[in-house]
């Protein structure tokens, strides 16, 4: 080859890298933030990236559309919040914001609770969900000048009538919580993260969710918290790094009692004859078969408060719960009414967890759990009784009922009791299941129907 030949060889290929390079060059100087806005997201990227979390990428940057003009009001007094800069307020992201507003309506939640209610930002993007599930949010805090500005934009926002915001430190008002809860959010001072998730955990339904803000898997102040949502058997978290930090928790539900219909031949031992009985039997893998009245099925919370509310339950009254299941009854009893309460059970898988329950409220000094036979028991002593049995079960109760000082009352769960009629009987659509519920109330003596 000629020294020609390899000369123009070498410009070409001088020529083809130095068109590359300004090639290269021209794109990194695209990629510059060149606008205010892109210096602020650059800043905003690199804030995320040292916290541990990791940089917006393009496809977090779509926009939320509104489908109503309610949604586009509420997006609206955002923006007016993402614009406020004054020292003591908190800005919250859109990105988490929008996560807070997809896990509650994908949950159907009709009741959140909130600590710690800033500049009501969280607690908008809550009520953009609410609004569609028809439910309701609850939000603690404790600066006036939070609560002024919360309530402000709420009002703005028109949601104010979703919205209840408890005034107080939010460690002593939490005590007064006697709802059910299908959301708890908790974006407060760290410290005091442990002390509400063990005062609303036993308000929060099977299946429900905490969800947990500014969550530093360093530990520190929050430590304890991060420890007992980690290591809960009857919780399961995922922690998400994705800037300030949010830890997502389930209540777990508890897996459902087992049973079989145990057929077998019976012979009287005055008459020689025999004949076929059918025995129900609750079946685990952990001991023998237990023979049972009626399957444990749960209560809706919802529930339990209007049966109690229709008894009429005071302070002074003793309870008893026949068939007691997992203590709801009892404990939301105590708990509610500071009255006194028995519950009564045959199987001891559901008398283990009433007492569990019993314990984990604190109310053994109210609540007593024992294991009988509930047709062998002297119902004299109750001024209330509350039963979810089946139909047969109420009519086999029926001759110690009899028996009953005058004035007691007696509210039964979604069955009547065939031949007494009874003084009141309502219907409730559960926010939990929602299903319709009738609840029965009868009030010694009890009347025979004509």
């Amino acid at each position: 080859m000629s020294s020609k030949k390899l000369l123009l060889n070498f410009i070409g290929v001088f020529i083809v890298v130095i068109i590359c390079l300004l090639l290269i060059q021209k794109n990194v100087q695209d990629r510059q933030p060149q606008t205010k806005d892109q210096i602020d997201k650059l800043k905003h990227n690199e804030a995320r990236q040292e916290s541990g979390g990791m940089a917006d990428s393009e496809q977090y940057e779509n926009k939320l559309l509104p489908n109503s003009e309610s949604e586009r009001k509420i997006l609206s007094v955002i923006e007016e919040i993402e614009k406020d800069t004054r020292p003591g307020f908190e800005n919250f992201d859109v990105s988490d914001g929008r996560f807070l507003r997809l896990l509650t309506e994908a949950v159907d939640a009709k009741r959140v609770v909130e600590i710690g209610a800033s500049t009501g930002t969280p607690g908008l993007w809550f009520t953009m969900a609410l609004k569609s599930t028809d439910g309701k949010l609850i939000t603690y805090e404790s600066d006036d000048n939070k609560i002024k500005t919360a309530r402000e934009n709420f009002r703005k926002a028109g949601v104010d009538s979703l919205v209840t915001i408890i005034e107080g430190d939010p460690n002593e008002t939490i005590k007064k919580h006697k709802e059910f809860i299908d959301i708890l959010f908790i974006c407060a001072e760290k410290e005091s993260y442990i002390d509400y998730l063990n005062k609303l955990l036993p308000f929060v339904r099977t299946g429900g969710l905490i969800l947990a803000r500014n969550i530093d898997l360093r530990g520190g102040k929050i430590g304890d918290y991060i420890n007992t949502v980690a290591t809960n058997p009857e919780l399961d978290t995922v922690f998400y790094q994705n800037g300030p930090g949010f830890s997502i928790t389930i209540k777990k539900r508890p897996p459902a009692p087992e049973y079989l219909y145990q057929v077998f031949e019976d012979t009287d031992s005055n008459t020689g004859e025999s004949s076929i009985q059918v025995k129900l039997m609750r079946i685990s893998e952990s001991e023998e078969p237990v023979e049972v009245d009626v399957p444990f099925v749960t209560t809706p919370y919802d529930i339990v408060d209007k049966m109690l509310e229709l008894a009429d339950v005071k302070k002074d009254d003793l309870l008893y719960d026949l068939g007691c299941g997992d203590g709801r009854i009892v404990v939301t009893a105590a708990k509610r009414y500071g009255c006194r309460a028995i519950g009564f059970d045959i199987d001891p898988l559901c008398v283990k967890k009433s007492i569990e329950n019993v314990q984990s409220n604190n109310v053994e000094n109210l609540v007593e759990i024992e294991k009988k036979d509930i047709f062998t028991l002297d119902l004299s002593r109750a001024d209330v009784i509350t039963l979810f049995l089946l139909p047969e079960l109420n009519v086999r109760l029926i001759p110690q009922l009899e028996k009953l000082r005058p004035g007691t009352r007696i509210v039964s769960h979604n069955w009547d009791m065939k031949g007494i009629k009874p003084d009141k009987v309502i219907e409730q659509i559960s926010e939990e299941d929602k299903i319709p519920h009738k609840i029965y109330l009868w009030t010694a003596p009890i009347q025979k129907e004509d």
